[in-house]
């Protein structure tokens, strides 16, 4: 049904239209064929009877059929009418044809105007719509009087297959307070669901769906129901054998657990999706969150030589999976998060260990933990052990926060697009009119003019030759004042300032005005995140052999390896590959990093820092916060980073099924120098 009305009240409702015929007889002649025109100008549709009279209040029909001659929709071979003081029919072993079950009845609400708190008697119907037949139709259908409120049935019916038959119960249910149709049933085929799709890539076609307890309030369904060894086709691939309870509620639907085979390899997923439009709609391909998530199985389901494969969801727009494959240089463990870009409560951030360029570096999971991250990964390559700078470009919230270098980065913007690119930063700091260019920001030791803001760390180092001039910005945009310039022969506190190196030579006295103006080039429209790392493992669809890799003796090494990559129809993928354990995953090489990329239908990728750094994150079901979901390869321990790329989601945490969290991580301790 389309709307606000389950489709399976369809089975009972299209009864009703009997009754909005029999409405015109009250106003016609007793005439049987006057009867019948009546009927047809409003219903839209041919109306024949063979009697219709009237005795004591009662309408009694006999041999109704609505539509075509050729194609009748509804036939009954007796039907009795009372329309006052409330409207009462009753039919006798009614035929429903339903050619769509998408298609609706016009007249149902027309009905519902005319006559509220209506009732419908249906003795022993049959239902024939989209390939399905329903028998034994016994019950009572009744209107609420409203058009906010479904029509509900108190009775039974049987879903006919072959030769076996599957009862279902319905009667009304008030589940928060609100009129619902409760639909209960011991056993349905899986198949039969697939009546309720148009053209969604997965369709049941074995096993069944037991111990059915749900109830369709609002254009949404809110109960529980079990699989039992189903199978969903899934273009030349099966998930097959899957078994779990499922949970339905608040226009969305989870699971502790469900598992079966994807083909022949063990799979098993557990989450919750809450974009589902209507009761069963999310069947038809309806929830996006679904269609992503179905993508990416297929996508994994295509890999050679799987093993197992995980899949979880994170937050609405966002699911995480994990497979084993087998390959010619031993096992591999890869980890897939999929981004949606359409979906507005995910947005795209990036942080820093300590809040700081300089700092003693910080855990992934304790970066994300620390902002409210949904998922990430990782970021650029740093100094590590020792200041744990960044080596490249980083913006933060749409503030730049170290400066971008000959190398590669990524910059995503306000709509969650991202642009692969060398960047760097243009600029002046004019003194005197003397304009010198700005070539870094947050980089020390300095070159030329360097911009300098608190982000930096908690003290300059000392660079003999620097000068540092403090300023306040004026009332005037781009234009600052000097209020102290220092020596940096000897270590300075962190403010807001410009360092000039040795040969630039210039002459800064305190209260000086200077002109300060930068920009990254090349610009991103409303640029929200970017950071370091690549190289750029792939371009245009094929691999990349970028002349400006970081590390380039790793290109033929094998071990962890993580990238951001943009898939065709522009969905964004983070894939890391766990390294270093033979007996699990030893990891890839860049060129085999990258055709496992393509394989995936990446246009564009980029690496982030690979090694001991590589650490997945994300909020697992059931948990508040993120938690590692790779295996790290320092001795199975995340490695102290100095940025991160992060995932955050404004949707309401899901509650459908209620998980264990998972163990609090232990106390982060200092790296050993």
């Amino acid at each position: 049904m389309t709307g606000r009305r389950g489709r399976l009240l369809w089975i009972i409702a299209a009864c009703a239209l009997v009754a909005l015929a029999a409405g015109f007889l009250a106003r016609a002649p007793i005439e049987r064929a006057i009867f019948a025109n009546a009927a047809a100008r409003t219903l839209g549709s041919d109306v024949s009877v063979s009697s219709a009279t009237y005795a004591s209040g009662v309408w009694d029909v006999r041999d109704l059929a609505i539509g075509t001659a050729a194609s009748p929709v509804l036939e009954a071979p007796h039907a009795t009418i009372v329309l006052a003081p409330v409207a009462r029919v009753s039919l006798d072993q009614p035929n429903l044809t339903i050619a769509d079950f998408h298609a609706g009845l016009p007249a149902l609400d027309a009905f519902e105007r005319a006559y509220p708190g209506a009732s419908v008697r249906v003795n022993g119907g049959h239902v024939a719509a989209n390939g399905l037949a329903f028998a034994d139709a016994d019950g009572t259908l009744r209107f609420e009087g409203s058009q906010n409120a479904s029509p509900l049935f108190e009775g039974t019916l049987a879903l006919v297959d072959g030769a076996r038959t599957y009862p279902i119960v319905l009667h009304a249910a008030t589940p928060q307070g609100l009129a619902a149709q409760a639909i209960v049933a011991d056993a349905i085929p899986a198949a039969a669901f697939a009546a309720l799709q148009d053209a969604s890539e997965m369709k049941p076609t074995a096993g069944f769906v037991r111990d059915v307890n749900v109830a369709v309030a609002g254009g949404a369904l809110a109960g529980t129901a079990r699989l039992d060894d189903v199978t969903f086709t899934m273009f030349s691939h099966s998930l097959h054998g899957l078994h779990g309870e499922l949970v339905f509620g608040a226009g969305g639907v989870g699971t502790k657990a469900i598992v079966g085979s994807l083909d022949a390899v063990p799979f098993d997923a557990v989450g919750e999706v809450h974009d589902l439009p209507q009761p069963f709609g999310w069947l038809a391909g309806g929830s996006r969150d679904l269609q992503s998530f179905a993508k990416l199985i297929r996508e994994i389901a295509d890999e050679p030589d799987l093993r197992s494969v995980h899949f979880d969801t994170t937050a609405p727009g966002l699911g995480f999976a994990m497979y084993a494959m087998q390959t010619d240089h031993g096992p591999l463990v890869v980890n897939v998060l999929t981004i949606d870009p359409t979906e507005p409560t995910l947005r795209f951030d990036t942080a820093i260990a300590e809040d700081h360029v300089i700092s003693n570096g910080e855990r992934t999971s304790a970066m994300g933990v620390r902002t409210g991250a949904v998922a990430g990964v990782n970021g650029d390559y740093f100094d590590i052990g020792r200041t744990y700078e960044p080596q490249g470009m980083l913006e933060r919230a749409g503030e730049i926060v170290r400066g971008p270098v000959q190398r590669a980065a990524l910059v995503i913007d306000k709509d969650k697009h991202v642009r692969f690119d060398i960047f760097h930063i243009e600029g002046t700091a004019r003194v005197g009119g003397v304009a010198y260019p700005i070539t870094q920001l947050n980089d020390w030791p300095v070159g030329e003019a360097t911009v300098i803001t608190p982000a930096f760390g908690k003290t300059l180092p000392a660079d003999p030759g620097t000068t540092f001039a403090t300023l306040e910005p004026t009332a005037s945009a781009n234009r600052f004042r000097v209020t102290s310039v220092s020596d940096a022969s000897a270590s300075l506190p962190v403010s807001l300032g410009i360092a000039f190196g040795a040969k630039t030579h210039v002459k800064v006295r305190a209260g000086e005005i200077i002109d300060v103006s930068y920009r990254i080039v090349p610009s991103v429209e409303g640029a929200v995140a970017a950071i370091g790392g690549g190289p750029i493992l792939v371009r245009d669809g094929a691999w990349y052999e970028d002349p400006d890799a970081p590390a380039p003796d790793e290109r033929d090494y094998r071990w962890p390896v993580v990238a951001l990559a943009r898939q065709a129809d522009d969905h964004l993928l983070l894939v890391a590959v766990d390294g270093r354990h033979p007996e699990r995953s030893v990891g890839m090489m860049r060129p085999e990093f990258a055709d496992l990329l393509i394989r995936f239908g990446v246009t564009d990728a980029m690496a982030l820092d690979s090694g001991g750094s590589v650490t997945m994150v994300s909020r697992a079901p059931g948990d508040t916060r993120v938690t590692v979901r790779n295996v790290p390869s320092d001795h199975s321990a995340e490695r102290w980073v100095s940025d991160a790329l992060f995932l955050y989601s404004s949707a309401p945490q899901p509650s459908l099924v209620p998980l264990a969290s998972a163990a609090t991580p232990a106390p982060e301790a200092r790296p050993t120098p």
